[in-house]
């Protein structure tokens, strides 16, 4: 018999765009399998006129906000969970979920919304076991503050210029919609234009020529739907990772890009990986960064760590 108790609120915020529609698709089956384990849901299907960060924004402290969506959808999210201090659920709605594989609870939004329904009871047993408990499956979660001309955004992978963003950026135009085929060829239709550029930047006040085929900072270490870029990651640490792959030439560098598309890149020795807390990127002037699978800012911008920036349920 399950256990009596309060019905615990959500507001579910469900992305009209991401992965061609899919959310939308599986929405209604989602809000029925929470409901059935006692959670009310209030749910708001976002268009691409709706800013989910001032809606997450706009709740009140201690509300439980979910966001079902991609990962640029969910960062959007986490940003308003910040400034209301609400709970942060994420729940996998895009084509590379990211977020819900670093966080460990899967790319199936069917499945996360069956383990998260028993937490829509608050118990009112002492001797409700911990894994019941809704308050043991919360975490600390970092993220990346991106300041750049165009303001302020929160990231929560990986923010990537050079020729991890070009692909990124191909992905995002080509129809596939698995996010490790798309990024798969996105990354080998970069590699077809791509010329290494003279990146300049500076890390935690030490000035450092980045210049070569990979520049990234990262917070979860993964990217393009499953990619595992940089091991030693950790959302949880109240640090980032710089990573750099060098001017090689070409017939050097496939092999390590094939590894890293493939996620068998891991201690390769042409892969620099150094920890860091402040990362500015000075030139070139105008060069794209892409993180959570969207545009974030052009060069010059500051990636600052964002230790505990919010509370997420896992």
């Amino acid at each position: 018999m399950a256990a009596s108790g309060v019905r615990r609120a959500m507001l579910l915020l469900v992305s009209s765009m991401s992965a061609g529609g899919r959310s939308v698709r599986l929405g209604p089956r989602i809000v029925r399998i929470l409901r059935g384990g006692g959670w009310e849901v209030a749910v708001r299907l976002t268009t691409p006129g709706d800013d989910p960060a001032a809606i997450a924004g706009g709740v009140a402290a201690g509300s439980i906000v979910a966001a079902l969506g991609g990962d640029g959808y969910l960062s959007a999210v986490a940003r308003g969970c910040h400034e209301s201090d609400a709970l942060f659920v994420p729940m996998p709605g895009g084509r590379g979920n990211d977020l819900c594989r670093a966080l460990g609870v899967g790319t199936d939004p069917l499945v996360r919304a069956r383990r998260l329904a028993p937490l829509g009871l608050s118990s009112d047993e002492a001797g409700a076991s911990s894994s019941d408990s809704l308050a043991s499956r919360v975490r600390p979660l970092d993220g990346m503050w991106v300041r750049s001309r165009d303001g302020v955004r929160l990231a929560l992978g990986i923010v990537s210029i050079g020729l991890d963003a070009r692909a990124n950026i191909l992905a995002n135009e080509s129809s596939l919609t698995s996010g490790p085929l798309a990024y798969g060829y996105g990354a080998f239709a970069a590699l077809a234009s791509h010329e290494p550029a003279e990146i300049l930047a500076t890390v935690d006040g030490r000035e450092r020529n980045m210049s070569g085929w990979i520049a990234s900072v990262s917070n979860s270490g993964r990217f393009g739907g499953g990619i595992t870029l940089v091991e030693s990651s950790d959302m949880s640490d109240g640090v980032l990772e710089v990573c750099h792959v060098g001017p090689l030439s070409v017939a050097r560098a496939l092999p390590v890009l094939a590894k890293v598309v493939a996620g068998r890149a891991k201690n390769h020795p042409a892969i620099e990986v150094e920890s860091a807390r402040v990362v500015s990127f000075a030139a070139p002037a105008g060069m794209v960064a892409m993180a959570d699978g969207d545009r974030i800012a052009s060069i010059p911008f500051t990636v600052d760590v964002a230790p505990g920036v919010v509370s997420v349920l896992v």
